[in-house]
């Protein structure tokens, strides 16, 4: 006899397998970085790395079509989410979160960028990330480019994305991917780093103690 096996069961169990993954990948990561806080900032809810992580020279393209390169880091504080637009649930939440970190921080409109960098550049033209991005906030930059070059930046961060895809569907795919907010200080380093559950009061917070120790 045949045994029929249900599609969708197993795609569930192909996510739980790939979303585990993503997961532990990620902790060892974070792990390998993190250093010992300064006293000040031993609290925090954020992970503070105690030496900030130059970034290697990647050259993307913004939501208007203008080049994003390191220098676009350089001169103020960042805060970075990757997802993609086709994102159920997650990026929109966490996009949320950050328009309402923005609001808490908006004293220091000009010292800080919000940026959405995408994961899914197949679909995620700047067009499309000019549709999606803004509506959570005007001020907000959505950034793509080719895969190549998303993947030498991604690789750098510690960031994972796996495409995930629907056998009934192949244009309707996902992508797991790291769920954390990163903050890339004025010197244009991997500084510190927010991790689920994102609140935006502990992330503003924990940001004025990080800036004010910087």
């Amino acid at each position: 006899m045949t045994t029929q096996r249900n599609p969708s069961k197993l795609r569930l169990a192909l996510l739980f397998t790939v979303t585990t993954v993503l997961a532990l990948a990620a902790g060892y990561w974070t792990a390998g970085y993190l250093l010992s806080k300064p006293a000040e900032l031993a609290d925090l809810q954020a992970t503070h790395f105690r030496t900030a992580r130059d970034l290697q020279p990647f050259e993307l393209v913004d939501h208007t079509g203008n080049a994003f390169t390191n220098d676009a880091l350089k001169g103020h504080w960042s805060f970075v989410f990757f997802g993609y637009t086709h994102c159920p649930d997650v990026c929109p939440t966490t996009l949320s979160v950050l328009n309402s970190v923005a609001t808490r921080l908006q004293e220091h409109n000009g010292e800080i960028s919000y940026i959405f960098i995408s994961v899914d550049p197949e679909r995620d033209t700047p067009d499309k990330l000019s549709q999606f991005v803004p509506y959570f906030n005007a001020d907000f930059v959505g950034v793509t480019g080719t895969t190549g070059a998303i993947e030498q930046l991604t690789r750098q961060l510690g960031v994972i994305a796996a495409r995930v895809e629907d056998e009934a569907d192949a244009g309707n795919y996902l992508v797991d991917h790291t769920a954390s907010i990163l903050l890339i200080d004025p010197d244009g380093r991997f500084h510190a780093l927010f991790s689920p559950p994102l609140k935006a009061a502990d992330i503003a917070s924990d940001f004025i103690r990080i800036a004010q120790a910087y």
